[in-house]
């Protein structure tokens, strides 16, 4: 038995241990544009924004952009980890029977 694809796999375990970096940058933006806003974890009193002004929605794109790389670099990575390993024959014999006028046998093959 032999893996189907070693390097589909090996492939799919790199693009899924890239997840947590994308959920972490999209994390991390929503930290940033909750500051922004004066709702966040560094805002002292949650009054109003004291960034009057400033786009805090230019982190959108940052956010959605890291949930969407996410989604789909587990989306692609986890089926190439399945397929890739799944272990299949190596090969297989065919017996093939002969006959002459003068004597009979069986040949055997091997396909790998």
């Amino acid at each position: 038995m032999r893996r189907h694809s070693t390097g589909m796999m090996a492939g799919g375990i790199v693009m899924v241990s890239f997840v947590p970096i994308a959920l972490l940058a999209a994390w991390v933006a929503d930290l940033e544009q909750s500051d922004c806003e004066g709702n966040g974890l560094f805002s002292i009193d949650g009054s109003e924004s004291r960034n009057t002004g400033v786009d805090c929605g230019r982190f959108d794109a940052t956010i959605y952009g890291g949930l969407a790389t996410a989604a789909v670099l587990a989306g692609v990575g986890i089926p190439m980890i399945v397929i890739g390993g799944k272990k299949e024959p190596a090969g297989f014999a065919r017996v093939t029977p002969w006959a002459t006028p003068h004597a009979a046998g069986l040949g055997l093959r091997l396909d790998l």
